[in-house]
C-alpha cells in the first residue's frame, strides 16, 4: 500500500508543456573537467527555449545531460549547459570590485518598519507557502491576501509580498517533512528482552528484522513526499541485500496515530515540526524512541523527554566543527578577523560562533559594522595580515543581507591583493542573491549537516534508481529520508530493541549526511557528525569530510 502511494505520487510529475520563459543561470559548476552553467527546469519550459536562451545546440545540451533523450525535461531537475565565450552570462560585463554607496547597500533582513509594510521574498523550489509563513511569522492568510492568491500553490522564483507586522525576522532552520496512510504490519510479540542490569552494563542483543513507524504530514507538501519516497528506496535496498525491515506509515493530516501501536515498533521516525513532536512525546511517555528527523532546532525537546533521538546536527555543532576547523587550518602569521552585524535583531549565530572560537583558544579581532555605515572596507583591510599572508574572516551572520555586503567588502580586499578566505554558517548557501561565483573566490568554507557528492558512486546510483522510479530528479529530502532509514535500521539489526543505550563508536557515512550518535545529559542521543565543504576557485565544491 505505502509502495503504490509513492509511484501514484511520481506520475503527478507528468504535464503538457507550453513554453515559459528561461532566465540564464550565472552558477557555474565544473564538471568532468568543463565548466557548465546549472539551470534548474521551471514548469513548462522545453529543451529548444532553453538552448536558444544559452546560445547552445540541442546536441550539445544533450550531450552534457545523458540521460535526458530518455528522461525529458522534469521540473526541477538540473541541467548542465555547456559554458563558453558566447554564453549570455560570459559577454556581460563583471561589475568592478569596489566598495557600493551607502545608499544602495541592501537592507536588513530584519528593519523596523509600519505596521503593514512589506519584503520581498522569491520563492525556492523546495519551499511551499506554510514554510514561507513559518520564516516570517506570519499566517498563510496573511501572504494570500497581501498577494491576491485563490490557492496555496506557489510556483518556484514567484516573487511574493510578506507583510511586516513586528520587528521580529528570525528564519526556521533547514527542515521538512509528513505523512502517509497505514501499511498494517504485524509485529513480533516475542522479542528479546535486556537484562535488568542494562542501565549500568548494557548487553549488546542483536536483532534480525527491524519495525519502525513512518509519521509524516505527507499532504503538506512535496518535500514531505520527496523523504518518504526516498525512505521507500531505502527499504528496496535493504531488501536486495537480505534485511528484514518492516514500515507502518502515518498521515499526520489524520491525527496522531494509535498509540498502542506505535509503542510496540523498534522507533518511531517523525514527525517533523516540534510541535507534532512533543505531542507524541507526551503520549508515548518513553515507551519507544521518537527520532526528529529534519529539523535542528527540535533538539530542545531532550530536555524534557526520553528517549529522544535527534537526526540533524544542531546549528551549535556546525559552528563548533567550523571553529576546529579554522583553528586545524591556521597558519604561523595569518589573521583571523570575526565580522558581526552591529544592531542585529538575531544575534544567535554571532554569540554561537564567537563560543565556539573561545573553545577553541582562538585569537581574532573583531569588526562590528551596520551595513548602512561607510568606509567600512578600509577599516576591515586595516585588520588584514600583510599581503602575501592569509586573513582567515569569520561572518557570525545569518542576514541574507549583511552577508551579501560583507562579501562585496571581501571583494574589494581581494581585488587589492589580500589573501582572503571566508568561514561562514551552512545557511549562507541558501542565500540566493549572492553570486555563488563570490563564494568560490573567497574559498568559502562551511561546515554543515548536508551535502551530496555527485562523485560518490553510491549517489549516481542512488539518482539513476530515483529517476527511473519516479520520472523527477531527488530533492535534499528524498536523499535524507533515504539516509535515515538506512541508518536506524541498521541500529537495530546491531543492537536490538535497546538500540538507544549503545551510542556510535564510529561515524557512519551515508549519501548526503553523516550519523555520529552521542549522548547528552539528559541521556538521549544527538548526532555530532558535520561535513566540511569548500568552495574552491575553480568552480567545484569539495567535500573535506
Amino acid at each position: 500500500m505505502a509502495a503504490l502511494a509513492a509511484f501514484s505520487y511520481a506520475e503527478a510529475f507528468a504535464q503538457d508543456y507550453v513554453p515559459t520563459p528561461v532566465t540564464v543561470s550565472r552558477e557555474k559548476v565544473r564538471y568532468g573537467g568543463k565548466i557548465y552553467l546549472s539551470h534548474v527546469v521551471l514548469e513548462r519550459q522545453t529543451i529548444y527555449g532553453i538552448c536558444k536562451a544559452y546560445g547552445v545546440s540541442e546536441d550539445e545540451l544533450y550531450e552534457a545531460n545523458p540521460t535526458l533523450r530518455e528522461t525529458g525535461l522534469q521540473k526541477n531537475a538540473i541541467l548542465l549547459v555547456p559554458f563558453h565565450e558566447q554564453s549570455p552570462v560570459a559577454a556581460e560585463p563583471e561589475s568592478p570590485a569596489t566598495e557600493p554607496d551607502a545608499e544602495a547597500v541592501a537592507v536588513p533582513d530584519t528593519p523596523v518598519r509600519p505596521v503593514k509594510s512589506y519584503i520581498e521574498h522569491t520563492v525556492r523550489w523546495y519551499e511551499d507557502i506554510d514554510d514561507i509563513a513559518k520564516k516570517y511569522g506570519v499566517t498563510v492568510k496573511d501572504i494570500m491576501d497581501a498577494n491576491g492568491l485563490a490557492s496555496q500553490k506557489l510556483s518556484t522564483r514567484q516573487l511574493l509580498k510578506i507583510p511586516v507586522f513586528s520587528t521580529e525576522d528570525e528564519p526556521v532552520q533547514e527542515s521538512p517533512l509528513e505523512n502517509v496512510p497505514e501499511n498494517t504490519v504485524e509485529t513480533p510479540e516475542e522479542m528479546q528482552e535486556l537484562p535488568d542490569s542494562v542501565q549500568t552494563q548494557p548487553v549488546i542483543v542483536p536483532q534480525g528484522f527491524a519495525n519502525f513507524s513512518l509519521v509524516l504530514p505527507l499532504k503538506a507538501g512535496e518535500r514531505n513526499m520527496d523523504f518518504y519516497s526516498g525512505a521507500l528506496l531505502a527499504l528496496r535496498d535493504l531488501e536486495e541485500e537480505g534485511v528484514t525491515a518492516q514500515v507502518h506509515v502515518y498521515d499526520l493530516n489524520a491525527g496522531i496515530p494509535p498509540i498502542d501501536e506505535l509503542v510496540k515498533d523498534d522507533f518511531v521516525l517523525g514527525p517533523v515540526a516540534s510541535r507534532d513532536l512533543e505531542a507524541i512525546l507526551q503520549r508515548v511517555d518513553g515507551r519507544v524512541p521518537i527520532i526528529s528527523p529534519l529539523d535542528p532546532k527540535a533538539s530542545a525537546l531532550s530536555a524534557n523527554y526520553s528517549p529522544f533521538v535527534q537526526a540533524p546536527s544542531a546549528v551549535d555543532y556546525q559552528y563548533a566543527d567550523l571553529a576546529a576547523w579554522l583553528k586545524e587550518d591556521l597558519q604561523e602569521d595569518e589573521r583571523v578577523i570575526l565580522v558581526t552585524e552591529k544592531g542585529a535583531s538575531n544575534i544567535n549565530a554571532s554569540i554561537a560562533i564567537r563560543s565556539a572560537m573561545a573553545k577553541e583558544g582562538l585569537s581574532y579581532e573583531i569588526l562590528n559594522y551596520a551595513i548602512v555605515e561607510r568606509s567600512v572596507a578600509n577599516s576591515m583591510m586595516s585588520l588584514f595580515a600583510p599581503k602575501g599572508k592569509t586573513t582567515r574572516v569569520v561572518v557570525a551572520s545569518e542576514s541574507e543581507a549583511f552577508v551579501a555586503d560583507a562579501v562585496r567588502k571581501l571583494a574589494v580586499a581581494k581585488g587589492k591583493g589580500y589573501e582572503v578566505v571566508m568561514y561562514a554558517p551552512s545557511k549562507v548557501r541558501s542565500f540566493d542573491t549572492i553570486d555563488g561565483a563570490s563564494y568560490h573566490s573567497l574559498s568559502l568554507h562551511v561546515s554543515a549537516t548536508y551535502f551530496i557528492d555527485y562523485d560518490n558512486p553510491g549517489v549516481a546510483r542512488f539518482v539513476r534508481t530515483y529517476r527511473a522510479l519516479f520520472r523527477t530528479e531527488p530533492t535534499p529530502f528524498a536523499f535524507q529520508g533515504y539516509d535515515t532509514v538506512r541508518y536506524f535500521v541498521s541500529q537495530v539489526l546491531r543492537c536490538g530493541k535497546a538500540w538507544t543505550s549503545f551510542p556510535d563508536e564510529k561515524e557512519s557515512t551515508g549519501l548526503q549526511a553523516d550519523f555520529l550518535l552521542v549522548k547528552d545529559e539528559n541521556g538521549n542521543l544527538h548526532n555530532e557528525a558535520v561535513r566540511r565543504i569548500i568552495f574552491e576557485k575553480d568552480y567545484t565544491t569539495t567535500l573535506q569530510r
